[in-house]
């Protein structure tokens, strides 16, 4: 992209043009900052409840920042409710925070040698707004999906675009479910350690507590990347895969559940797929975690009994 900058000198007339070039070269350096540093997307906040009121939907927007695709920053100071105008045709709508400009009226002043009025000031404003989800929207942040069907709007809770590494940045929505596998992964050990089905600690059975630990520490960190999550319960799995395949056989719940493993541990994409490959396998990834659920409970009921 080339840029142009105001070259002043002595005895230069300056006009209001040239000041919208000065002002215009500074803010196209900020925005190409913002997305070569921070990328595109939700930096802080902006988190999307969908509530139902006596047959309308509203949106509650919490406080936040974004960053646009055309590297815009845009704030909502504080939260926000919005009321939504279910459209008329089915289908999924993405909801929007947009970067707004308007003259401000309050700095209306006199046009020099005239008796017009102009206002010398802009305001930036954040707007939301819904629209289509095949549409693209540069100068837009997306903030959730919402599927329309039958006059009714449910909220799909999948990724949108997340920029920025600072320490409160916006978490993913993929986050708590890697979190609760690992827990729910340990629990299992745990319990099954405390019986006698389990005697021996073999190669797999190490990795896989590992990887739990590991993976648990990484995960501390707050507005862990998108990418960084799908790759790890990918890995996590594989882990899995080894520890439940090498295990005696304990309960049939848990036969069953390796064998859940095994086929998706079979779908794990490889490590140059790209993110859509990869959300699709990990919605098999997050439908392992009620079986999962299960097993921990059935362990602990009958660890208590054994004792």
């Amino acid at each position: 992209m080339e840029f142009s900058r105001l070259n002043p000198y002595e005895g230069l007339c300056l006009t209001s043009a040239d000041l919208l070039d000065e002002q215009t070269y500074h803010r196209q350096n900020l925005h190409r900052h913002a997305l070569y540093m921070h990328s595109y997307g939700i930096v802080q906040g902006l988190q999307v409840e969908l509530e139902s009121r006596k047959g309308k939907y509203v949106a509650v927007i919490s406080a936040g920042y974004g960053i646009t695709r055309q590297g815009q920053g845009v704030e909502l100071e504080d939260p926000k409710q919005v009321l939504l105008e279910v459209p008329k045709q089915d289908g999924e709508y993405m909801l929007w925070l947009f970067h707004v400009e308007s003259p401000d009226e309050k700095s209306r002043r006199p046009i020099f040698d005239t008796q017009e009025l102009a206002e010398a000031r802009m305001v930036e404003m954040a707007a939301p707004a819904l629209h289509g989800a095949d549409h693209d929207h540069p100068d837009g942040v997306a903030l959730a999906r919402l599927n329309v069907r039958l006059g009714r709007m449910v909220h799909v809770k999948l990724p949108v675009p997340r920029a920025g590494r600072q320490a409160r940045a916006a978490e993913s929505y993929l986050k708590p479910r890697v979190v609760e596998f690992i827990r729910l992964s340990k629990k299992v050990m745990t319990n099954l350690f405390r019986t006698a089905l389990v005697k021996e600690l073999d190669l797999a059975v190490l990795n896989f507590s590992s990887a739990l630990v590991s993976s648990e520490f990484m995960l501390i960190e707050e507005g862990t990347a998108d990418r960084v999550l799908y790759r790890s319960a990918g890995s996590l799995i594989s882990y899995a895969h080894d520890y439940y395949n090498s295990m005696p056989r304990t309960t049939d719940r848990v036969s069953k559940f390796t064998e859940f493993v095994r086929r998706v541990h079979a779908e794990v994409p490889g490590a140059e797929q790209g993110d859509e490959i990869w959300l699709k396998w990990f919605e098999k990834f997050e439908r392992l975690l009620s079986p999962l659920n299960k097993i921990s409970e059935e362990l602990e009921k009958t660890v208590e009994a054994q004792r």
